[in-house]
């Protein structure tokens, strides 16, 4: 005892040294990268709180390749609708309720989970999942209201009779928005990040405005049948028009409508020879060739309409390969390919698009015209999930127990990525500031 203790004398700094290095524990540096890939698997609503967290995360969370990345890791494909909660779910797709008045009661264009709605006298570009949008003006309207009655479908023409389109540039990155006038010369084209107005030069024939556009790949098309059956393509990065040189086969209804389905260009049509069915015909960008995806038998589900009052919107492909599309009369439907099998999911639910969580921002850039507003334009984001909703689960057959068991499983691996994530942050910041 002697001896350590004379030890001890001589020797303090060295007891001391060993003392601080068993209190003071081990570095821990966290890569940028791992913080990225935790973050990725995060739900919405806990991303848009972690921006407030640092400088550092906010940079991550709004990085072009964060935006991007997440896009691509999200697991059921969405649906973005919006009206009254009268649809019982489906556990192939997730749908997301939009509350804004204006996407209930006017036509809409969507890109990238991006909505356009144009009103009287303005145009509005929201982002649902950021709770963004800006507001432009839209100039005066020619036509005013007098088209909008007898037999032209308000659900699919725009305030002034404008050919619209909406859509990203993928070079630059930035969205924008087309309107042509062809009868008073105005065409016109605005990108999202500058807010402004430029002069396009027209197209080499007069658009329809009484049916919507669809972008993909960096390219709005038009669909027009007015003369002759056309499909006129505007490049949103060199801004020049042409035409798409290889068509799908001529049969062509007052119902026929282009779409986006699943990152290809699609025309959807009805037959009625030999009997009344839903065609889909899908666009092979690199070969130029149309091949048809879907042929949907409907007499035995659908009366037969009037072909021209009637026209249906596939919404999205499940990763069991079944599809889901709507109808003119708010009317979803399913379609298993593999059995040929056709059933009505909901009788009365307005969908409007397919849907994916957009990060972006859309808040303006220096010098730029546009200010995000809030006031006079309420709208929000629900999602459709089990519990969540009451008398609604995502599916009718599944008891009360297994409703409360798949909410569980939903909400573990959130919790445990955020709690991990966040307790390595803060050991991080205690060992910084300890040392």
């Amino acid at each position: 005892m002697i001896r350590m203790e004379e030890e001890e004398e001589e020797n303090p700094k060295m007891i001391r040294m060993e003392e601080e290095e068993e209190e003071t524990p081990n570095p821990v540096y966290i890569n940028e990268d791992l913080v990225e890939d935790i973050l990725l698997r995060l739900p919405l609503k806990t991303i848009l709180k972690f921006k407030t967290v640092s400088k550092q995360w906010r940079s991550i969370l709004e990085s072009k390749s964060f935006v991007e990345r997440r896009k691509s890791v999200q697991k059921n494909p969405k649906i973005l609708a919006v009206g009254e909660l009268r649809f019982q779910g489906d556990a192939e797709i997730d749908v997301v309720y939009l509350q804004c008045h204006d996407a209930t009661t006017r036509p809409s264009l969507t890109c990238d989970g991006l909505v356009c709605i144009p009103v009287t006298d303005w145009v509005n570009v929201l982002n649902p999942s950021t709770g963004e949008f800006l507001r432009f003006p839209s100039g005066p309207s020619h036509y005013g209201n007098q088209l909008f009655t007898g037999e032209v479908w308000w659900s699919e023409v725009f305030p002034g009779y404008w050919a619209m389109g909406f859509g990203r540039d993928e070079v630059k990155g930035s969205y924008k928005v087309v309107r042509m006038l062809y009868e008073f010369n105005y065409f016109e084209i605005l990108d999202v990040d500058i807010g402004e107005w430029r002069k396009l030069t027209p197209p080499p024939y007069k658009i329809e405005a009484t049916r919507k556009s669809a972008c993909v790949n960096g390219s709005i098309y038009w669909l027009n049948l007015m003369h002759r059956f056309k499909i006129l393509a505007l490049d949103l990065h060199t801004e020049e028009f042409r035409d798409v040189p290889v068509l799908p086969p001529p049969r062509y209804t007052g119902g026929t409508r282009i779409v986006n389905l699943e990152n290809r260009l699609a025309v959807t049509d009805t037959c009625f020879d030999p009997e009344w069915a839903l065609e889909i015909w899908s666009m092979d960008a690199q070969e130029e060739t149309w091949t048809m995806t879907y042929f949907i038998r409907l007499s035995h589900l659908i009366s037969t309409p009037i072909f021209w009052r009637k026209w249906f919107t596939p919404m999205a492909v499940s990763k069991q390969g079944n599809l889901f599309f709507c109808d003119s009369e708010k009317r979803l439907f399913k379609y298993y390919p593999g059995t040929d099998y056709l059933c009505c999911l909901s009788p009365d639910f307005c969908v409007i698009t397919p849907f994916v969580e957009n990060l972006v921002s859309l808040r303006s850039q220096p010098g730029s015209v546009p200010k995000i507003s809030t006031s006079g334009y309420q709208y929000g984001l629900s999602y459709l999930q089990p519990g969540c909703v009451p008398k609604i689960s995502t599916s009718p057959h599944r008891s009360r127990v297994s409703n409360i068991v798949g909410r569980m499983e939903l909400l573990f691996p959130n919790i445990l990525l955020t709690s991990t994530l966040v307790s390595l942050i803060i050991f991080g910041y205690r060992y910084k500031y300890s040392t």
